[in-house]
């Protein structure tokens, strides 16, 4: 009978963890971005931005212009 029990529990467990992953994904893609928000076209320019290099020398992506230009995006986890 315990048994029985501790299975039951562990397949109600399993149940209500899938339903949060599966809820925190819904709210996810509902909240995401928002209806009609604007994006860059694919394929096209990127849009214009500024940073600090660690130098501290100013850098804007628009100063390139013309140029051939490659962004790395990484985490260094």
């Amino acid at each position: 009978m315990r048994h029985s029990m501790r299975r039951t529990r562990q397949g109600w467990s399993a149940c209500l963890a899938g339903l949060l992953v599966a809820g925190v994904l819904l709210a996810g893609v509902l909240l995401g971005a928002p209806v009609g928000a604007a994006r860059p076209a694919e394929g096209g320019p990127a849009p214009d931005f500024a940073l600090t290099l660690f130098s501290g020398k100013a850098f804007r992506l628009g100063d390139l212009k013309g140029k051939p230009v490659l962004v790395n995006f990484f985490a260094s986890w």
